[in-house]
C-alpha cells in the first residue's frame, strides 16, 4: 500500500475525499495546518511560513514588497529552507508508512524522484461551477457572492504557492497520476477508488 498525495480546487470535496479515504485505509490523515504542526513539533520554526501563506505567494504585492526590502535575498532563502523543511517532514511521515496528504506541494513531495517516497498524487476538481458554489455556501456558511469570491482567492493562492515552491503548474495534469472530477462522481466513491489504488500499490 502506498500513501495518497492530493492538490484540490476550492470547493471540490477534496479534503473530506481525502480524509474518507484516509479512514478507509486506516491510515493517518494530514492537512496543510497538520503538516506544519508535525514539522513544528520536530523543533522547526516555520512561522514565516504559515504568514507567506497568508500574503499569498508569489504574489505581485508580496514580490514587491520584497524588492523594497534590503535583506530580500536572505528572506527569500529563509522561507525556501522553512519550506525544505515542510517537504521533509511530509517524506519523513510517508516513509514511516501510508497516510493521506493534503495540499502543501505533497504531489511533489513524494513523486518518487531523487529518493523520495512515491504516492498516489491525485488532483481533485469540480467542473461544475454551480454545485462547487452550493458546496462552498455549505461548508463555509457564505452566500453565493461570497463563496465565489473565496473559489477564486482560494483558488489563486493554492496556484501561487504551488507555482512559488516547485516553478511548476498547480493544475497541469503532468503533475498527478490521477484527476477525480466531482462534479460527475460522488465524494463517497473518489474516497473508494483513492483506497482501491492506494491498496494495489505501484
Amino acid at each position: 500500500m502506498r500513501s495518497i498525495a492530493i492538490e484540490r480546487e476550492f470547493g471540490s470535496g477534496g479534503r473530506e475525499i481525502g480524509r474518507m479515504a484516509a479512514k478507509l485505509l486506516d491510515v493517518p490523515f494530514y492537512d496543510g495546518e497538520l503538516l506544519l504542526d508535525a514539522a513544528e513539533h520536530s523543533g522547526a520554526d516555520l512561522s514565516r511560513l504559515r504568514n507567506f501563506d497568508e500574503r499569498q505567494a508569489g504574489s505581485l504585492l508580496y514580490d514587491l514588497a520584497l524588492a523594497g526590502n534590503p535583506n530580500q535575498y536572505s528572506e527569500r532563502t529563509r522561507l525556501y529552507e522553512m519550506f525544505a523543511t515542510l517537504q521533509a517532514t511530509i517524506r519523513r511521515l510517508a516513509g514511516d508508512g501510508p497516510a493521506v496528504f493534503i495540499g502543501r506541494c505533497s504531489t511533489d513531495a513524494l513523486s518518487g524522484k531523487n529518493g523520495s517516497p512515491r504516492a498516489l498524487r491525485v488532483f481533485i476538481y469540480a467542473s461544475d461551477l454551480e454545485k462547487r458554489c452550493a458546496h462552498v455556501m455549505q461548508t463555509e456558511q457564505v452566500g453565493e457572492s461570497e463563496a465565489r469570491r473565496m473559489m477564486r482567492r482560494k483558488d489563486k493562492e493554492r496556484e501561487q504557492y504551488f507555482r512559488y515552491f516547485t516553478q511548476k503548474n498547480w493544475g497541469d495534469r503532468a503533475n498527478y497520476d490521477l484527476q477525480l472530477n466531482t462534479s460527475a462522481i460522488s465524494a463517497q466513491r473518489c474516497a473508494e477508488l483513492l483506497a482501491e489504488l492506494a491498496r494495489a500499490g505501484n
